[in-house]
């Protein structure tokens, strides 16, 4: 039997508004998650340029080591590479530095220093 009157037939205010309030902490939750997550990605791609173009100057290094520094075209980033003798005079250490979009890559690697690859096994021991 239908009675006029009765408050079985939809929400109350106060049921709209809690669920309203739940909705709103959740868009919330998501859209500052989204946030972090979007920035995190941006700052691994960034990092990853950075660590790709200091392979690339690690390499290019290997094969005629000098100390240099510069701008890399088309980027916001300076490099700077560095050749430190050790105390092996076979060995080298070579040094490539990235620096810009508020971060600092470097890499090392050490290599046979090319100058005395060309000196004979005889001559070496003296």
């Amino acid at each position: 039997m239908f009675v006029i009157g009765s408050r079985d037939d939809g929400f109350t205010l106060l049921e709209i508004m809690i669920a309203l309030a739940i909705i709103g902490i959740t868009v919330t939750v998501v859209l500052h998650t989204l946030n972090y997550h979007s920035d995190l990605t941006f700052d691994n791609a960034r990092k990853t340029e950075m660590i790709m173009l200091a392979k690339e100057k690690i390499s290019n290094m290997v094969i005629n080591p000098a100390n240099s520094s510069g701008d890399i075209e088309g980027t916001p980033l300076t490099f700077e590479n560095i050749v430190t003798r050790t105390d092996d005079d076979s060995i080298i250490e070579i040094k490539t530095i990235i620096r810009g979009m508020d971060r600092e890559i470097w890499l090392s690697e050490l290599i046979m220093n090319p100058e005395d690859e060309n000196v004979p096994e005889d001559d070496k021991s003296k």
